[in-house]
């Protein structure tokens, strides 16, 4: 006797009875169950049919962003795509053909015409799709023979997630499951319909690949410019300030100018994967690589006045350039943070990059304080006046207001020459 998972029951059930106004044919196929239960799917080939269409049904839990079968290859390159996600009600199905040219995500083609057919909908947790492509048997890249006993597929499904979109060119987030399986399609030949799924038999489909995935990338990219522009640029202002130390701010800065490169590098190799971020066109990109050259800019200028000072130890004009350059370079950097996030499709990243901005203003605001406390010290203390107009009861250091040694009575230069010479006795008139 075959025990049925719930998930397979009630696929069964509602393949019964569709809560549709309009009745599907529904008909024996080929079918693919993943070892993990995260996608199912059956696939008709209708038998005689001139028009070389295609009919399909995919099954899979809605915790996913998106769910989607490939045919025609085990690899996404030349693989004809059909990729299912929420429309922005909540309760039907967008699906959208797409074509891939590598491990990157697919793109939506208008040559593919899919019709949604009855009974496709998400409920209970699950998505349904029933669908039936159009002369598709033969695409731009690819083809599928109807007597390949062992013709390739391949499998995935997004992250959890909140994407609802009426749009056929949706931006997704990278697979968290994926895989590959052959299908004997002669098994798929039958009447023309939807096909229903055969949890019980799936006699000449063979599962050859499932792999669980993870997009280091984008966040890598995140924690490297966080790095950069909320760590160690202001602490190196710091080390500046507080240590009086030069060195330790060159070795900082120069650290901090490593690891934006670094994330730099690690955001581009991320941008290539995604259709919204390929073209390098995106706001967060563009003003990302003006960031980056102005700080690479503030860094060689920074380097050349500690140069030149060392050698001459006199003020350079550059000086003031790499100050205001770093009050440019940080904030900026920031503010790009909190427009990367969206593209990536992670706003909720936000308050934590907004947390993180809060927490080194606190930390830094002692310091900001000393600083202006010290600042104003120095100020008071140039403004003091002298000569004629020295007040020095209001001076900081306690003096006296009588100095013998101003008088300079050994070499008597300072008293009236009418005292000069030996003491003798004085004519009156």
């Amino acid at each position: 006797m075959v025990r049925l998972s719930f998930l397979e029951l009630a696929i069964v059930v509602a393949s019964i009875f569709l809560p549709t106004t309009k009745a599907v044919d529904t008909t024996v196929g080929a079918s693919f169950h993943a070892r993990d239960q995260s996608i199912n799917f059956a696939l008709n080939i209708p038998q005689g049919d001139d028009n070389n269409d295609l009919y399909f049904t995919i099954v899979a839990p809605s915790v996913s962003t998106w769910i989607a079968v490939g045919m025609g290859s085990d690899k996404m390159k030349d693989s004809l795509i059909f990729m299912a996600y929420s429309d922005s009600s909540g309760k039907n199905v967008t699906l959208s053909p797409r074509r891939s040219s590598g491990n990157i995500e697919p793109s939506y083609t208008k040559n593919i015409t899919v019709e949604v057919l009855p009974g496709t909908r998400i409920s209970e947790g699950n998505y349904t799709v029933n669908a039936m492509c159009k002369n598709c048997r033969s695409w731009k890249g690819g083809s599928i023979d109807p007597t390949n006993i062992a013709a390739k597929f391949i499998y995935a499904t997004g992250p959890g997630g909140n994407l609802k979109s009426n749009s056929l060119t949706a931006d997704i987030k990278r697979h968290d499951l994926y895989g590959a399986f052959t299908m004997d399609l002669t098994k798929a030949f039958g009447v023309k319909g939807v096909p229903v799924i055969q949890f019980a038999d799936s006699t000449g489909t063979v599962q050859i690949k499932d792999n669980s995935d993870r997009d280091f990338a984008p966040p890598a990219h995140a924690v490297l410019m966080i790095m950069a522009f909320i760590g160690l640029m202001p602490l190196a202002v710091m080390v500046l300030r507080t240590l009086n130390s030069p060195k330790w701010h060159g070795v900082v800065q120069t650290a901090s100018a490593l690891v934006a490169l670094i994330g730099m590098g690690v955001g581009i190799k991320a941008g290539m994967q995604y259709n919204r971020t390929k073209h390098f066109n995106s706001i967060h990109q563009i003003f990302g690589i003006i960031v980056i050259v102005a700080m690479m800019c503030q860094f060689v200028i920074g380097f050349l006045h500690h140069r030149m000072f060392t050698k001459t130890q006199l003020p350079t004009k550059l000086a003031h350039v790499h100050i205001w350059l770093g009050r440019v370079v940080i904030p900026a950097g920031i503010a790009n943070g909190f427009i990367g996030f969206p593209l990536a499709l992670n706003p909720k990243y936000n308050l934590a990059l907004l947390a993180c901005v809060l927490l080194v203003v606190v930390l830094a605001g002692p310091f900001a304080f000393w600083r202006f406390r010290r600042n104003v010290s120095k100020k008071n203390a140039t403004q003091e006046p002298t000569g004629y107009q020295a007040q020095p009861w209001t001076r900081s250091e306690a003096q006296s207001d009588i100095n013998l040694n101003q008088m300079d009575y050994q070499q008597q230069r300072n008293y009236p020459s009418i005292y000069r010479g030996p003491v003798q006795g004085r004519d009156f008139v």
